[in-house]
């Protein structure tokens, strides 16, 4: 494992030296033609929905072009036909990467949503009353329940967003998703993508993202479909289809769960076709990714799910909402499992370990996570699993072993004090789990925790809405190890 000091300079200077423009810019101002092609990466993130806890969004995005001020509309190829949504709380995803477009003035960014399905977006109801909606066949949620929402209609948002794209340049556009807008409750639940602000966009990156990069990739997770030691890895998800490479460098990070779980003795010799890797990259403005981390989670594949879980009611059975899988044997059931398959892992004999990835030098032995008692409501688990079988519609699985992962929580500082703060998560978490504080306490760790829309931990000040990627502890200090910082 390569010492977490490791210093991104030579990461971002390999961005630096890959990208053909210096700088973001909307018109090009030197070396210029009017003619031939201009490249296009686009990222999506999320500003957090607050007052719906949901657990599960899965966005199709139907569809991406650009208005011309004269002539057709220029499609832009998306690299994934949906996303999940509720991990963008923290992360971006990259949803178009360095797309040829005629060079040419540009008036609007046209992009297609839709439609959802009423099968995979999942909330809990946390408001103290139940909540109906008459769209499509009409719905109800108890207070306290697990419920899906209604399916959102396909719908076409036009962005006003004035572009000059020049021939040989780079040029990249960030999107902000904002699920609060989109969920609404005026005369009952719907998802609606018509209204105003569900997408808006950036030309500028956001405060934190290192120079030269324009965006971070993080926590990618699925299979290596190709590698070469120190030059470059491909990862494909096993659960959307998704491809991404990233160039690989001298300081780019490597880790491992503890081989227990991950069968890696040490990363990155254990790497080799076929393995289960997490991927941390910057993108370039040319689209060029950087690999800043590897995280080997198992040298051979297996039958894994990963997932939030929540408890069922029934001793040693909980429910785990699946965010990605791996039917590495094939089995069928498995294979059937998508973005809010909702799976019943037993787990009454379960090794359960912790994947700290760019935290562990700063925690290498974190307490809070050493049996199935330590498992809460809201805690982001990926699991070994076997025995994959279906009910009615409802597949159940044996945990062989479980690995402790990040979750994506938003909520509101109570109290700040430097580097270490209260955080009063989704109203689920505290609900679901009767022995955590109303605020538990939040770390981050200097030199280890990214911060993204603040400079550092400076910029979280008490009564904000901050958004943090955290392994979710049994411990009180800290319920929250937060590799990540995000105020919308």
């Amino acid at each position: 494992m390569n010492s977490k000091n490791s210093l991104l300079f030579v990461a971002l200077a390999a961005l630096l030296a890959l990208s053909s423009c210096s700088g973001l810019k909307t018109t090009c101002v030197t070396n210029c033609t009017t003619s031939g092609t201009a490249t296009l990466s686009i990222t999506l993130y999320d500003t957090p929905p607050t007052g719906m806890n949901l657990l599960s969004f899965t966005l199709p995005i139907t569809g991406i072009s650009l208005t011309p001020s004269t002539g057709s509309n220029a499609p832009i190829a998306t690299t994934a036909a949906s996303f999940e949504a509720t991990h963008l709380q923290t992360d971006s995803a990259l949803i178009a990467d360095a797309v040829s477009v005629p060079a040419g003035t540009y008036t609007t960014l046209n992009v297609v949503l839709g439609p959802t399905t009423a099968t995979s977006n999942i909330f809990i109801n946390e408001s103290g009353s139940t909540i109906t909606w008459t769209t499509g066949k009409g719905g109800s949620c108890a207070n306290g329940a697990v419920c899906i929402l209604p399916a959102g209609a396909f719908y076409q948002i036009p962005i006003a967003l004035p572009l000059t794209l020049s021939g040989g340049q780079d040029y990249w556009i960030g999107l902000d998703l904002n699920l609060n807008n989109a969920i609404t409750t005026a005369g009952g639940l719907t998802v609606d993508f018509s209204q105003a602000g569900v997408l808006t966009a950036i030309t500028t990156p956001r405060t934190g993202i290192p120079s030269p990069a324009v965006d971070t990739i993080e926590d990618f997770v699925g299979s290596v479909t190709a590698y070469t030691s120190g030059s470059s890895i491909t990862v494909q998800s096993n659960i959307s289809g998704q491809s991404i490479t990233a160039a690989l460098t001298s300081s780019t990070e490597y880790d491992a769960p503890d081989a227990t779980y991950s069968n890696c003795n040490a990363a990155p010799g254990c790497i080799k076709v076929g393995s289960t890797v997490s991927i941390d990259a910057l993108l370039g403005l040319n689209g060029t990714l950087t690999a800043s981390e590897v995280d080997v989670l198992d040298a051979t594949a297996v039958d894994e799910v990963e997932g939030i879980i929540y408890p069922t009611g029934t001793a040693n059975t909980f429910a785990l909402i699946v965010a990605d899988r791996d039917a590495a044997s094939g089995n069928a059931v498995l294979a059937s499992a998508t973005y809010g398959t909702v799976i019943l892992l037993n787990v009454t004999s379960s090794n359960c370990l912790v994947d700290t990835k760019t935290l562990t030098t700063p925690l290498p032995n974190p307490s809070g996570f050493s049996n199935t008692s330590d498992l809460l409501a809201g805690q982001v688990v990926r699991a070994q699993v076997s025995k994959e079988t279906s009910s009615n519609g409802t597949i159940s699985a044996t945990a062989n072993n479980l690995l402790l992962r990040f979750s994506r929580l938003t909520g509101t500082v109570s109290q700040a004090a430097g580097a270490d703060f209260n955080f009063t998560p989704p109203s689920y978490i505290t609900v679901l789990n009767t022995g955590l504080g109303a605020s538990p306490l939040a770390y981050t760790f200097n030199g280890y925790t990214a911060f993204d829309g603040i400079p550092d931990a400076s910029g979280i000040t008490s009564s904000s809405t901050v958004s943090i990627r955290t392994l979710f502890l049994n411990n009180t200090a800290p319920n929250f190890a937060v590799a990540k910082v995000r105020v919308p």
